[in-house]
């Protein structure tokens, strides 16, 4: 029996789980990677009612695969989540809604979140090829690597893509 599972690799904890109907191992997994996961999915889809729909997709897939040790469980992850959350975008195009909270800017806190919707609305207006590298750098912290085996697109494709996506939001900036 696994005393520590936190110290153990991705694949190991998913065969744990697939080998040995473990579900600490499986909850280890979602605990490593939900968090992230679930901000990603909300700035590339801009509700965060869909991306829980999309997270539970996700995990469910996982539970349901057949995975073997190549690749990188995270990138797989990932991957599943954003053909997810591209599906879901094609099927119904999701408007982010601004919250009656939003409207009263009577303290800087409001103003913030304000200035986090704007940059929120701003990404919804980006092609989803461009969102999904900004979304995937700058708040999933991924390097132009595994954004590239997320995306499963060469490195020189994210890294045009980047270029383009922001110049694209520095237009719409005013920048």
């Amino acid at each position: 029996m696994v005393e520590d599972y936190n110290n153990l690799d991705s694949f190991s904890l998913y065969r744990l789980f697939k080998d040995n109907n473990d579900e600490k191992a499986f909850a280890t997994i979602y605990n490593r990677f939900c968090n992230g996961l679930f901000n990603y999915l909300v700035r590339l889809i801009g509700d965060w009612h869909y991306a829980e729909d999309i997270l539970v997709e996700t995990f469910t897939k996982l539970a349901n695969s057949n995975l073997d040790n190549r690749g990188s469980l995270k990138a797989w992850l990932y991957r599943v989540a954003t053909n997810q959350a591209y599906k879901l975008l094609r099927k119904n195009r999701v408007e982010i809604s601004l919250p009656i909270e939003l409207t009263e800017h009577n303290t800087s806190q409001n103003e913030q979140r304000l200035s986090n919707w704007e940059v929120q609305k701003l990404l919804n207006e980006l092609p989803e090829i461009y969102r999904s590298v900004i979304v995937l750098k700058f708040y999933g912290e991924m390097s132009y690597q595994e954004i590239a085996d997320v995306l499963c697109i060469p490195i020189g494709t994210v890294k045009s893509r980047m270029h383009e996506g922001i110049r694209k939001l520095r237009r719409e900036m005013g920048l």
